[in-house]
């Protein structure tokens, strides 16, 4: 008899539940990446150095973990849906800030909120499809998978935007708005009660996740993995825009082409997921990043670094849900596993952006992401024990 698919699993309740999700998660994968695509423009009308930019996209980082701080505890007080909600409306504040002015400071508080609003519904999105799946990793990387459809457009909006004048990345940012507002009118219509968790629901032993050892490993996968990520997210159209290699116009398509490969890579994933363990795959994508990465990193000619961009874009593309689902079922039997695992793994992405933007106004962008080879070379090894250790 066929396995009934995750999806035709669902009540209707739950299924536009799950639809809507992925729906801001694909906003959501819009507007992470738009910030990356945008800031070389952000960076030259409010006349910004490298070390502001890479507060920018520390501060977004900042956010997001952040928020695992207390979004696992405001459902607890206001219910999910109204937690989701509410939060939902952080990130949308933060870009109509960044429209209305150019003072550092105040841009580091937008970037702030849009980190918020992105923690607090990554957490939401992840636990609510972690509950309903099992901790299957090919539901979430199906969730993963629309993140990436939403990135691959975020440098096409900008390209687009752009072609309107050097203030083009208003453009832009006006049109995140628009779909955020329409995110929360649809969000408006969920029924969360079937992903709802109460105080209870831990045995109370809140935070017994901690002496687990899939959570563990898993968290500091996630580690190292956002520390490649998030640079390479944030830094990468100035990166390409000044190798030398890349004519700037080309810089926003090559990043589309590295995010076209993540969103073939993640549903990819999500088809074949689960014929094989989570350890295995996070062992073959660690592999992948610290080769590709290097290629990218260390190229001078044109066909390599599309050969990179494509192997790294494959190789990033399951880390996350890979990663969430190497933890079993921790986060659904603990409703606060989700909020840590976001807050400390989170870490990697405020660290190194920073670090790269302090080393970029000394050594210039392309030495200082060669940085990234670092962590990338850890995690491969931290794959490594993770896969004996799942053989235990």
């Amino acid at each position: 008899m066929k396995k009934e698919s995750f999806f035709h699993s669902l009540n209707s309740k739950d299924r536009y539940m799950i639809g809507n999700l992925f729906f801001l998660y694909l906003i959501q994968g819009i507007y992470t990446i738009l910030i990356g695509s945008i800031l070389p423009m952000l960076k030259a009308e409010y006349g910004l150095s490298y070390q502001i930019g890479g507060y920018l996209i520390s501060a977004h980082s900042t956010g997001n973990i952040a928020a695992g701080l207390f979004a696992g505890l405001i459902p607890l007080m206001i219910g999910l849906k109204n937690s989701l909600m509410i939060l939902n409306v952080l990130p949308y504040a933060g870009f109509a800030i960044a429209l209305a002015t150019g003072n550092p400071w105040l841009l580091v508080f937008a970037f702030l909120l849009t980190g918020l609003g992105r923690g607090s519904i990554s957490n939401y999105n992840n636990q609510a499809v972690s509950t309903l799946s099992g901790g299957n990793s090919s539901p979430l990387n199906a969730l993963h998978g629309f993140f990436a459809i939403g990135a691959v457009s975020a440098p096409l909006i900008a390209l687009a935007c752009a072609k309107t004048g050097d203030r083009g990345w208003r453009l832009a940012v006006c049109i995140i708005i628009g779909l955020g507002i329409l995110s929360i009118f649809t969000s408006a219509f969920m029924k969360m009660d079937s992903v709802s968790y109460s105080r209870t629901e831990s045995g109370g032993n809140a935070f017994g996740f901690l002496k687990e050892k899939p959570f563990l490993f898993s968290l500091v996968i996630m580690f190292l993995y956002l520390c490649v990520e998030a640079t390479v997210m944030g830094w990468m159209v100035t990166y390409y825009e000044e190798s030398g290699v890349i004519a700037p116009e080309a810089a926003q398509l090559l990043t589309s082409l590295l995010w076209i490969t993540i969103l073939v890579g993640r549903f990819g994933c999500s088809a074949f997921g689960g014929r094989t363990t989570p350890a295995s795959l996070i062992r073959i994508l660690s592999l992948g990043i610290l080769v590709f990465l290097g290629i990218v990193l260390l190229a001078n000619q044109l066909p390599l670094m599309l050969l990179g961009t494509i192997g790294l874009g494959l190789s990033l593309s399951g880390m996350y849900g890979t990663t969430v689902a190497n933890a079993g079922d921790v986060f659904g039997r603990y409703p606060l596993a989700m909020g840590i695992f976001v807050t400390l793994s989170g870490f990697g992405s405020i660290i190194t952006p920073s670090i790269i933007g302090t080393l970029a106004e000394t050594s210039g962008i392309r030495i200082a992401m060669r940085v990234l080879l670092l962590p990338a070379a850890v995690l491969l090894a931290t794959a490594l024990v993770n896969k004996k250790a799942a053989r235990q």
